[in-house]
């Protein structure tokens, strides 16, 4: 093997964490592997992806007295004992580690994954993410790791970020998983077969806000000269919310919105990093909504949008009767502000710092990789 070989591990919460992983891959030009568990089974995409490898998931088949372990070492996150699915899972990492030798690992993201794939001796860049990430578990990550790559530019940090963090960290620009278009805000309009009435569109990822229909349905029903569009709710939280949406156009899962956006006056997104760069790539004005994350993920990103102007952020939903006022004050924010977010492809600028720690990483080894047979095969081999 004479190119050093990267692999991902990609976190199964939600689909941002694999939507970030394809972009960068879309632009690395070394071999690649991702491991992931549960959403191994999709289709992905890469220039020079090799193998999706599934290993178990942690939180499967977990034991109410393993649960109650789970937090009871400072260093970790998430161990919970006596969890067959645990014991499964790390075998099959670091069988994967041991196998493939890759140069470097980018982790997106997981302490525990970190932790085994240092122990392991490989190299690991871990992706970062905002919120109050000043735990211990967070910081021995960090601490880890060759490198730390933020999925936002210097400008977007967050003013409780350690200094040290900051200068492990390797900044980018924003990216998005979709082409940039021209089309404007009528033809858009007309493509989706929608009058001239003036536009909210409401955009929110499969992460999990099962609460928000209740807030939107008393949002569009306070702004009556609005149309509301919400894109991306599933259909079993609309049915169990009980609440009315027929003032609410539903449009359900859409793999890509950016006609949606295009049309939209203003866009109402939850904080989260995708859903906020997208509509920032396509330089809609926008409400970012902070859901509940662990580790205030959203309230503080929410706090970042609103400081830069990029956005109107919300650290909760507001009530009802502020709607009108809200979506004023987001339609005068100046969307010109995020041209200096996307200054450069941030998808492209990693894989670019990708590749050139893991070339370091391969030249100072000196190791060289076992002859790669199908390490999947292996992995689910040992599954049965």
């Amino acid at each position: 093997m004479n190119q050093p070989h990267v692999g991902f591990y990609v976190h199964y919460h939600g689909l941002g964490h694999k939507h970030r992983t394809e972009a960068i891959l879309e632009h690395l030009e070394l071999p690649s592997s991702v491991i992931t568990s549960r959403i191994e089974s999709l289709s992905w995409n890469g220039k020079r992806l090799q193998e999706v490898v599934g290993i178990a998931c942690d939180i499967d088949n977990v034991s109410e007295p393993g649960k109650g372990r789970a937090a009871d070492v400072s260093a970790l996150h998430y161990a919970p004992l006596w969890t067959d699915n645990c014991t499964t899972r790390v075998a099959q990492y670091t069988a994967w580690l041991n196998q493939q030798r890759p140069a470097v690992v980018v982790v997106d993201v997981s302490v525990e994954i970190s932790m085994l794939t240092r122990i392991a001796s490989i190299p690991q860049i871990v992706m970062r993410q905002h919120g109050d990430r000043s735990d211990a578990p967070h910081l021995a990550a960090y601490e880890a790791a060759e490198a730390l790559l933020a999925p936002f530019p210097e400008s977007m940090e967050d003013d409780i970020t350690p200094e040290w963090v900051r200068e492990k960290t390797r900044y980018l620009h924003g990216f998005c998983r979709h082409e940039q278009t021209s089309i404007s805000c009528q033809e858009a309009r007309k493509q989706l077969g929608l009058d001239d009435k003036p536009t909210v569109v409401a955009m929110l990822g499969r992460g999990g806000a099962s609460n928000a229909i209740h807030h939107l349905s008393a949002a569009a029903a306070a702004t009556p000269g609005y149309r509301w569009i919400v894109v991306g709710l599933a259909a079993e939280d609309v049915q169990n919310a009980g609440v009315p949406t027929h003032h609410l156009q539903l449009t359900g899962w859409i793999d890509d919105p950016t006609l949606h956006l295009k049309a939209a006056d203003v866009v109402v997104t939850a904080a989260g990093h995708n859903s906020v760069m997208e509509a920032g790539f396509h330089r809609c004005k926008m409400i970012a909504v902070a859901q509940e994350r662990p580790f205030d993920e959203q309230l503080r990103k929410s706090i970042v949008l609103d400081r830069e102007g990029l956005a109107v952020g919300l650290q909760d939903w507001p009530q009802a009767s502020t709607w009108p006022e809200l979506i004023e004050q987001a339609s005068q924010l100046d969307s010109s502000r995020w041209d200096a977010i996307f200054v450069r492809d941030g998808a492209r600028q990693a894989a670019e710092i990708i590749e050139d720690i893991a070339e370091e990483s391969w030249t100072e080894s000196g190791r060289t990789r076992q002859e790669h047979v199908t390490c999947s095969q292996t992995i689910q081999e040992s599954m049965r």
